[in-house]
């Protein structure tokens, strides 16, 4: 008995014969050559024997050799490197036949066409890439191109966190797809999105405000760990991200159209619970069938390196979420490599996670393949190389330096920050200019510490960074409060505090990108923003502020359109809240439900040109302050030395251990001068305390500490010196390692009043401690942060009584 399959060519057409009648599936476009599957019996055995002429497998020949709906689930089988035991078949098979698979047939390389044909209507496609950076633009395009040949596949999920697409026509755009059928019905290749940014992909989101799909707009961390979570099969991401805000499930729970409101999956893709006490949200992990993912270099095997990618977009977590489902994953590549080739530690996405590998002719990089939409390659982004830091231009006087200016004196050394997209990224602008760009981690969400982030359609990676991450990883990093500082940008603010940056009307959609995971999760929030807009124009005049011309649209309203942050969330998290604007600066904190004004540009006037210019008013701090006129002049503010404090600032003295502790952070010494003035003034302080009790115990912070090369041998001549006469001994520390060892003493509960600790966080002297500054108290005290839990055993407004019964338990179990 013999049965005869192939799959001839291009679109060619597989057959076996069941009871004397055939089936048919179409394989599409697998390979160019051919191979023949024979069965035969004989005396001696009975084996099945591929001879492979094509580059597939064995999750392809699953999805698409096995799954051609036959009545017996028993053809369901995936291939294994030596065998395939088709089992009991009911319909003549004999049982126990086994098939050898030759290892070439592990080759996965096919074209883009063929690679597409693999996805079926109603799955749920993942696609890796940041905004415009790393799109796997040659199998996007390949498969919009079949759905509009074929109409098929129709009805898909599509799930994603920052895009990609180029602002237009490109990336997910090509999947926005709708084609009128023979008989006048219209289908769509979506069904359904879930994402975090629509920004750069405006058809999808076309698609959304027509409500053709149904679509949700979530955080961009969260997306990132639902995708995680399936991989492991977890049941979702729980997080107490998006709480208060449009994505919990009281407000709309992230839907972005009334499809999505009506859909079966709206009450359960994120919804609310209650976990040790802490009220939770959980994103839904959602099953994915295709992941589209993009590398720079494969082998035959699909093993994936990523040194040409910007970004490292969860592209790992992506391919595995992907196969755990039983689904497959698409990679698009750049170039080829030798099996065995490819270094261990290289290698980002391992080959088993990968079933078919795509490679870009190099004649079509640049359209299909570039680093991102707007630059072919830059070595400086994918962290190849670093080149000369030279001079970041500065900004011209206008209001986007003059509220970048404002925001900058929130900084403070050794801080890691996340800047926004827009106006935030002027501070950086402001910090190269005084000198403090060295002194800052900036960081993006997408996964880059250090250096200089990219600005404008380009934002994500970091010129010069000094480490890459996968961006769910730094989501976490985000999320667990390890960020100082972050400035964001604020297209309305209410009178509550409530910022709104994802979505200004019902038709525009935007989506929140990672404004929520970072807005919630951070300390201190600085937002920034002109007061109006639409026409405003201002001017510096004599270190003050003119408005030339008043804008016509309101950015301070009643009520936001759609809220992206809580300042009720945020005062119940102890977050210590600005908006800053070119001519005044507001906070949200516990002592007031609407936002206070604490300062104002000097030649503003505080009815006419601020209250008048909001929807409703203020409350006016008794403390309102005049901003820094520096601000206003044409020239570098010099606020070096305010930021690091001076040399008596930097030093803290322990009387009862005899220790001096010296923070060094930010020092340079470039001159024999600047070693003599230092060693001069550290005498001055250390003098009288030698002389009441002794050499002290001195611990010294190095970190960012720097001296030229040709004065170290001077310098630690005169450090002997000063050892000599004033130290009984001396540790030395970077950066985290120097607090730990200055907390040793200072989180000695009994050497602590609680008294004294609630008069010292009472900074207003009103008789109360908000949970701002509680929170503030602690981190500055005895570097702890307090979790929403240990925040919430206070309440809001919280007396000396409350505050003595919880602090001694709170520093008991954190020393």
């Amino acid at each position: 008995m013999f049965h005869h399959f192939s799959i001839l060519n291009r679109n060619a057409i597989a057959s076996y014969g069941l009871r004397g009648k055939s089936r048919h599936m179409k394989l599409g476009t697998l390979s160019t050559q051919s191979f023949i599957f024979s069965r035969f019996t004989n005396s001696s055995s009975n084996t099945k024997v591929l001879s492979p002429r094509v580059t597939v497998t064995s999750s392809l020949l699953h999805r698409h050799f096995w799954n051609i709906s036959p009545p017996c689930s028993s053809y369901h089988r995936s291939f294994s490197d030596t065998d395939l035991s088709v089992g009991n078949n009911p319909y003549g098979s004999p049982d126990n036949l086994n098939y050898y698979v030759p290892r070439r047939l592990k080759q996965k390389i096919v074209t883009a066409s063929d690679a597409v044909e693999l996805v079926r209507s109603g799955d749920t496609v993942a696609v890796s890439g940041f905004v415009t950076q790393g799109a796997p633009e040659a199998i996007l395009q390949a498969l919009g191109q079949r759905f509009e040949r074929d109409g098929s596949p129709k009805d898909l999920t599509l799930l994603f966190g920052g895009g990609p697409g180029d602002y237009g026509e490109r990336g997910l755009s090509h999947l926005a797809k709708v084609k009128t059928m023979p008989d006048g019905t219209e289908i769509c290749m979506l069904k359904r999105t879930i994402g975090g940014h629509y920004g750069q992909v405006p058809k999808v989101a076309q698609l959304a405000l027509q409500n053709k799909v149904e679509a949700w707009t979530l955080p961009m961390g969260s997306i990132s760990r639902m995708i995680r979570a399936q991989s492991t099969h977890s049941p979702g991401h729980i997080t107490s991200i998006g709480l208060g805000t449009y994505c919990d499930p009281d407000n709309l729970g992230g839907a972005a159209n009334e499809a999505a409101k009506n859909s079966p999956l709206h009450p359960k893709l994120v919804s609310k619970i209650e976990f040790n006490g802490e009220t939770c949200l959980i994103y839904k992990a959602l099953p994915i069938d295709v992941a589209i993912i993009r590398g720079t270099t494969a082998d035959s095997q699909g093993n994936i390196t990523l040194e040409h990618e910007s970004l490292l977009c969860d592209q790992k977590i992506t391919a595995a979420a992907a196969k755990n489902s039983g689904g497959i994953v698409i990679a698009q590549v750049k170039r080829i490599a030798a099996d065995g080739s490819l270094k261990s530690r290289e290698i980002q996405v391992p080959g088993p996670f990968v079933d078919c590998v795509v490679v870009v002719d190099e004649k079509d990089h640049n359209e299909l393949h570039g680093m991102s939409y707007l630059t072919n390659h830059s070595p400086a982004l994918t962290g190849e190389i670093k080149i000369p830091a030279g001079e970041v231009p500065p900004m011209s006087l206008d209001i986007r330096k003059m509220i970048a200016r404002r925001a900058f004196f929130e900084v403070r050394p050794n801080q890691v920050v996340n800047l926004g997209i827009g106006l935030p990224e002027g501070v950086a602008s402001v910090a190269a200019e005084e000198k403090m760009l060295n002194y800052l981690t900036l960081s993006t969400e997408p996964g880059s510490f250090g250096g200089l982030p990219a600005s404008g359609h380009e934002f994500g990676p970091a010129y010069n960074a000094s480490s890459l991450m996968e961006m769910n990883q730094m989501f976490d990093f985000y999320d667990g409060g390890g960020l100082d500082l972050c400035f964001l940008g604020a297209a309305q603010i209410a009178k509550n505090g409530d910022v709104n940056v994802s979505r200004m009307s019902s038709d525009r959609l935007t989506g929140p990108g990672g404004f929520v995971d970072i807005s919630q999760s951070t300390k201190n929030v600085v937002f920034m923003t002109p007061l109006t807009t639409k026409g405003l124009r201002v001017a510096a005049f004599r270190d003050s502020l003119s408005i030339d011309q008043e804008g016509s649209v309101k950015k301070f309203v009643n009520r936001v359109f759609e809220k992206t942050f809580s300042g009720d969330e945020a005062v119940r998290r102890g977050q210590k809240v600005f908006y800053v604007t070119e001519r005044a600066v507001f906070r949200r904190t516990a002592d007031h439900d609407t936002i206070e004004l604490v300062e104002v540009a000097p030649g503003i006037d505080v009815q006419k040109d601020v209250i008048d210019k909001m929807e409703f008013a203020p409350v006016i701090s008794p403390h309102l302050r005049i901003m820094d006129r520096r601000i206003y002049r044409d020239r570098i503010m010099d606020v070096t030395c305010e930021l690091f404090g001076s040399l008596v600032d930097r030093c803290t003295y322990h009387e009862n251990g005899h220790t001096m502790y010296l923070n060094l952070f930010g020092i340079t010494l470039n001159t024999k001068d600047d070693v003599e003035w230092f060693m001069a003034s550290l005498r001055e302080i250390m003098r009288p305390i030698v002389q009441k009790k002794g050499p002290v115990d001195m611990v010294i912070n190095y970190d960012g500490f720097d001296i030229s090369k040709e004065l170290e041998s001077f310098y630690l001549d005169e450090t002997a010196k000063i050892e000599n006469d004033f130290y009984q001994s001396v540790k030395r520390y970077t950066g985290h390692a120097f607090k730990r060892a200055k907390l040793k003493k200072e989180m000695k509960i009994e050497d602590w009043n609680p008294n004294q600790l609630f008069d010292e966080f009472d900074v207003d002297q009103s008789g109360f401690l908000t949970r701002e500054q509680l929170r503030n108290g602690f981190f500055e005290k005895f570097e702890i942060r307090l979790k929403q839990n240990q925040l919430d055993v206070f309440g809001n407004k919280i007396d000396r009584v409350r505050f003595v019964h919880g602090i001694t338990q709170i520093l008991s179990t954190s020393t």
